[in-house]
């Protein structure tokens, strides 16, 4: 909801008449969101190493939900194989509702890869952010 921040502000609000037009720029990334997928994933890595016999860190498993998740341009080569070029999922590549569903479905799918629910890798994630 927007609403007039001071008196000066409440005043200036009586004088228009007529449509308004907001646009607002910039902002600040739910650094919130992008702190529960970092730490789902810290907790989801050694589970699948260990489940799996595998060495993944982080980073391996954000380019491969990444790739699973189909967000990467597919470049043919000369060979006949296919590059994938990753998609970013910066502040800048991504907003904010594209950032909730990469989230919601990077957990949904790390979820079944470990075997674990995903209310709580989300709660143990929550807790040890706390």
């Amino acid at each position: 909801m927007l609403r007039p921040a001071n008196r000066a502000a409440e005043e200036a609000m009586r004088e228009i008449k007529g449509n308004v037009r907001c646009e607002i720029k910039g902002g600040i990334a739910n650094q919130r969101r992008r702190g529960l997928y970092w730490a789902v994933a810290h907790l989801v890595v050694p589970l699948l190493n260990e489940r799996f016999r595998l060495t993944l860190d982080e980073q391996d498993l954000h380019d491969i939900t990444r790739a699973k998740l189909r967000m990467c341009d597919e470049i043919k080569l000369p060979s006949g194989e296919v590059h994938r070029k990753l998609w970013s999922t910066s502040n800048r590549a991504m907003n904010e509702a594209e950032r909730a569903a990469f989230t919601d479905k990077a957990l949904a799918l790390w979820s079944t890869w470990c075997g674990v629910d995903v209310t709580t890798l989300r709660a143990e994630a929550e807790r040890l952010a706390a």
